[in-house]
């Protein structure tokens, strides 16, 4: 980290470690403190992807779980949210006896 990303001052100095055990700096100039590119947790859209596609092919949650170790929370949070999901869920309607 060169400069501040806050003030852009290039006077940072090493002020210890994030609890993740990350560098962390502080900025005399404007007094706060940071560290390099703090990042994303998130998972990338193409693993994702994949998880949504072995869910459709009727792997259960807790296989998903086993095989790619993404929680079970996770995955339901990401059928919710997912359009493509829903409509490839069979109808849980009975058929019409006739």
């Amino acid at each position: 980290m060169e400069t501040c990303p806050h003030c852009t001052s290039s006077k940072l100095r090493k002020h210890g470690l994030a609890r993740n055990g990350k560098q962390r700096y502080f900025c005399p100039a404007c007094r706060r403190t940071s560290r390099p590119a703090p990042g994303t947790n998130a998972y990338d859209e193409g693993r994702k992807a994949e998880i949504l596609r072995a869910y459709q092919e009727r792997t259960s949650l807790r296989g998903l779980t086993r095989i790619f170790g993404v929680s079970r929370q996770t995955v339901t949070a990401w059928l919710k949210k997912s359009p493509t999901t829903a409509a490839a869920e069979p109808d849980a309607s009975p058929a019409a006896a006739g």
